[in-house]
């Protein structure tokens, strides 16, 4: 589950245990004891072994404690220990016998993650043969090759209500003027000029392309600091190259640059005044990531050649963040976060316990200490966040490989989520099968941590859903006439999928790209526990019988909708639910 919210520092984790830390040596007598510090806990290490077609609790275990193991490092992107996974779920993939789904007749979708800069001396720009100083008056922000072409003013970004003529646009570089965005787009999490200039890049203005435009200009870039404008070029920093205007290329340009082009303020033009024409040229620094960056994708082929052409889609996300430069004393972070922080990193805590809950904190850690001597972490192993999920898509996928559904399913295990859904909108942008014949999606992410005491609404059976009805009633009606006659019924927490939106919840993960492109989609988690983006995110705390019933129950749903006559039905978004584009 992607986050955009600051670690905890040790110096608040130390401040909180106050003199119940200070002894960290248990007594030979507790050291030999056989209980865990946490009811939740499990052991430290799992022996792995052979998996069975059923979906089962310690199938779960044996995958988890692999891919959530320290020596994947925390499975940031990029990295040698998200590699290492993404080549354990392909093999995994293989030896069940699945199709390849990515590219290339392999399981591999390479994400074009690396350096995000430009190269400076590589990049040019003019108007009618007069040259514009780069960041001074523009600023790339996806690559351009034009030679004279033509300029034409194409009205305001993102006006939706507005169509472009293509005998005007075609063959022309698009210019338009900087979009009128609400406070939290314009302040959006990507962040930087390409997150960007001013908030543009968020929106998407796919009508410069279906007019035929060969590159879009933002009058965007007065409001950028001048800091920011380094960052642009020359930067090592990784991430994905950003596609602006639909995939073609892009630039921030200033008032005064847009003056040159046109010879007059953009203010006062009418849309379709052309200006001089344009030369420009820059591209991406070419270098990728030291460790490439997949999606991994298989597929089942259906059993009904009238409906095999379509798809049903079951993902979760194999990559999370990495070690933190934060070192936390295991046993007193989680007795910390049990008090302050129940849902984790989500709650932002900043006052200091009182003296109750700190008594509280002590005592937990000073049971700790009786059992066990301190152990210092920094890696986030991502247990719950999604090992679990990524080994019950596993499951899924291990279970239906033996079994022939009338329509075909895929399933993707989506990268990058953690840094912005980037696999799900590489998928989505780059498809291997056609959107439009993905009848439903699936989206696991969290599954390890439903108990009551873990969660509002927990329990054995609890799962929280988001999103099923937005695009699609049908598509709930049919996850709830499942859960109906399904053996062992899940506790369906519909809570969260409100209007309101609480932690801006279903915007957060990756089944935001496929209802943005009109596929009925559902999101199942079993949520936000203490350990949510924390150090102590380990495979012992992961109640894996849970995650079995709920796996399960995916299975049947998706068997359901693979073999139902007609395909859930799309009416559109419901203007109840705020859009997450």
């Amino acid at each position: 589950m992607n986050r955009n919210v600051l670690p905890l520092t040790l110096i608040l984790i130390l401040a909180a245990c106050g003199a119940a830390a200070v002894n960290p040596t248990p007594s030979p007598q507790a050291s030999s004891a056989r209980e865990g510090v946490w009811p939740d806990e499990g052991p430290r290490t799992w022996a792995p072994r052979a998996t069975e077609t059923a979906i089962t609790a310690n199938d779960l275990r044996t995958r988890v404690y692999q891919i959530a193991d320290d020596s994947m490092m925390g499975r940031r992107i990029g990295e040698l220990g998200n590699l290492k996974t993404t080549e354990y779920i392909a093999a995994e993939f293989k030896r069940l016998g699945l199709k390849p789904g990515g590219d290339n007749g392999t399981y591999f979708q390479t994400l074009a993650y690396g350096v995000t800069g430009f190269d400076s001396a590589q990049a040019r720009m003019s108007a009618g043969g007069a040259a514009l100083v780069v960041k001074q008056e523009w600023l790339p922000l996806s690559p351009v090759s034009a030679q004279n072409a033509p300029t034409v003013y194409a009205g305001r970004w993102g006006d939706v209500n507005a169509t472009l003529d293509p005998s005007v646009v075609r063959g022309k570089i698009a210019v338009f003027s900087a979009p009128t965005l609400p406070p939290a787009a314009a302040g959006g999490r990507a962040g930087g000029v390409r997150g960007g200039a001013g908030g543009f890049a968020a929106v998407s203005d796919a009508r410069a392309r279906a007019a035929g435009a060969v590159a879009v200009f933002v009058v965007s870039l007065d409001s950028v600091p001048a800091t920011a404008m380094t960052t642009t070029f020359n930067t090592t920093r990784n991430g994905m190259r950003i596609e602006v205007g639909g995939g073609i290329g892009a630039a921030a340009i200033t008032d005064a640059a847009a003056a040159k082009i046109f010879g007059a303020p953009v203010a006062g033009l009418a849309v379709g005044t052309t200006g001089r024409p344009v030369t420009a040229s820059w591209a991406y620094d070419t270098r990728r990531s030291t460790y490439p960056a997949h999606n991994v994708i298989a597929i089942l082929p259906g059993s009904d050649p009238a409906r095999a052409g379509e798809y049903v889609l079951v993902g979760a996300h194999n990559d999370h963040v990495g070690v933190n430069p934060v070192v936390v004393e295991h046993d007193s972070l989680r007795a910390y976060n049990r008090v302050m922080k129940p849902q984790g990193a989500n709650d932002r805590s900043a006052t200091p316990p009182t003296a109750g809950q700190k008594q509280r904190i002590d005592s937990m850690i000073a049971r700790a200490r009786s059992i066990r001597a301190p152990r210092l972490d920094s890696i986030m192993n991502g247990a719950d966040d999604d090992a679990s999920g990524t080994a019950v898509l596993m499951e899924i996928a291990e279970q239906f490989a033996k079994e022939r559904p009338a329509r075909s399913i895929i399933f993707i295990s989506h990268q990058g989520e953690e840094g912005g859904l980037m696999g799900s909108k590489w998928f989505v942008d780059h498809p291997t099968v056609p959107l439009k014949q993905i009848v439903a999606a699936i989206n696991m992410d969290m599954l390890g941590k439903g108990r009551v005491t873990d969660v509002r609404f927990g329990g054995p059976n609890s799962v929280q859903s988001l999103g099923s009805r937005r695009i699609a009633p049908q598509f709930g009606e049919i996850i709830d006439s499942v859960n109906a006659i399904s053996p062992r019924p899940m506790a369906i927490d519909k809570s969260w999928d409100v209007p309101a939106n609480p932690l801006n919840r279903f915007c957060r993960s990756d089944q935001v790209n496929y209802v943005n492109n009109d596929i009925p989609t559902v999101y199942f988690s079993l949520g936000y526990s203490i350990d949510y983006h924390m150090q102590t995110d380990e495979p012992q705390y992961i109640d894996y019988e849970h995650g079995e019933r709920l796996g399960q129950f995916v299975h049947q749903l998706m068997t359901a909708v693979a073999n139902r006559v007609h395909r859930p039905l799309v009416v559109g978004q419901d203007t109840l639910y705020p859009s997450c584009r």
